[in-house]
C-alpha cells in the first residue's frame, strides 16, 4: 500500500489509523490524488464514531458532538488538526454541509432509548452514519452524481451500519443503552434486565438478528454491484470486511458480553487488497 499524502499532519494520520483503521487502509488503495483527502475523512469519522463509545453520559456526548457541529459551521481553522484538515477539505472539494453533519446526527441517536425506535429510524441512522460517508468519499473520488454508485450507497450503508452496531452492542449495553428497534416479528428480551446467562442469550439473539439484516443488505449491494464503475470502488471497499466481521460477531463460543468481536489486521489488509485488485467486493 502506498504512503498517504505527505502534506497531512501526524495527528490526522494517527486519528485515522487509531479510530478508523478500515477506512484508513481503504484510503491507501485509492488513486493518489484522493488518498490524503480520504484519510482526512477517515480521521473525522473515527473521531465521531468513538464518541458514543467513550461518553457514558448523553450530555457529555452531546457536548462533544456539538463541538464538531460548531467547528464545521465556523468554516475557519481553530487549532484542532483533524477539524482544520476537514474544513480545508470541505472548501477544496466543495463537500456538502448536510453530508458532513450527518454522522454527528447519527452518533447522537445511540445516546437515547428513543433515538432508533423503529425500522425507519434505523434506516435513517444507517444513512447518516455510513451512507453519508460513502457519498462524501464518492465526491472526493470525483464520482459525485454517479447514479449507480449513489443507488448502492443505501444498501452499502445499511450493511456497514448494522455490522457496526453488532460489533459495538456489548459496549452500548455496558453503558445501559440498547440502540435497537423492536423486532417486527415480536419483542426480543432486553439483556439489561436479565441475569448474566439470560443476558448472554438475549444479546446473542440481538446480534444474530443484526447479522442477518446486515447480510441481506450486503446481498442487495452485490446484486447491483455489476453497474459500479471501478473509479467508485474505493468508497465501498470496507464492505469486503462485513462478512468476516459478522462471522466473528456470531462465533458460537464467544462470550458476547465480554469478548470483543474482531478480525486480524492481516485479514483486513488481505481482504481489502483483494477486493481492490479484482475490482469488486
Amino acid at each position: 500500500m502506498r504512503t498517504p499524502d505527505p502534506r497531512l499532519s501526524g495527528p490526522v494520520l494517527e486519528a485515522a489509523r487509531t479510530h478508523a483503521y478500515d477506512l484508513y487502509l481503504s484510503a491507501l488503495l485509492a488513486p493518489a490524488a484522493a488518498q490524503g483527502d480520504l484519510v482526512v475523512l477517515a480521521a473525522y469519522l473515527g473521531e465521531v464514531r468513538r464518541i458514543p463509545l467513550i461518553a457514558h453520559d448523553a450530555t457529555v456526548g452531546e457536548i462533544r458532538l456539538q463541538w464538531w457541529r460548531d467547528a464545521l459551521a465556523s468554516g475557519t481553522p481553530g487549532g484542532n488538526p483533524v477539524a482544520d484538515a476537514l474544513i480545508d477539505l470541505k472548501h477544496r472539494r466543495s463537500l456538502r454541509d448536510d453530508l458532513l453533519a450527518a454522522p454527528l446526527e447519527g452518533a447522537s441517536r445511540v445516546f437515547y432509548e428513543d433515538g432508533i425506535p423503529d425500522k425507519r429510524a434505523l434506516e435513517l441512522y444507517a444513512d447518516e452514519t455510513e451512507g453519508a460517508p460513502i457519498r462524501l468519499a464518492l465526491a472526493v473520488l470525483g464520482r459525485e452524481g454517479d447514479a449507480a454508485a449513489e443507488r448502492l450507497a443505501q444498501p452499502a450503508g445499511r450493511a456497514l451500519a448494522l455490522t457496526r452496531l453488532a460489533l459495538t452492542l456489548p459496549q452500548h449495553l455496558a453503558f445501559g443503552r440498547l440502540p435497537l428497534p423492536a423486532d417486527e416479528s415480536g419483542p426480543l428480551r432486553d439483556p439489561r434486565i436479565l441475569g448474566p446467562e439470560d443476558a448472554r442469550e438475549a444479546t446473542r439473539a440481538q446480534l444474530e438478528r443484526l447479522a442477518e439484516d446486515a447480510a441481506r443488505a450486503l446481498a442487495e449491494f452485490r446484486r447491483g454491484e455489476a453497474g459500479l464503475e471501478r473509479g467508485a470502488l474505493p468508497a465501498f471497499l470496507t464492505l469486503s470486511l462485513v462478512a468476516p466481521y459478522l462471522k466473528a460477531v456470531v462465533a458460537p463460543r464467544r462470550d458476547v458480553l465480554s469478548e470483543v468481536a474482531d478480525i486480524s489486521p492481516l485479514s483486513r489488509v488481505t481482504r481489502l487488497w483483494f477486493a481492490h485488485w479484482r475490482g469488486r467486493i
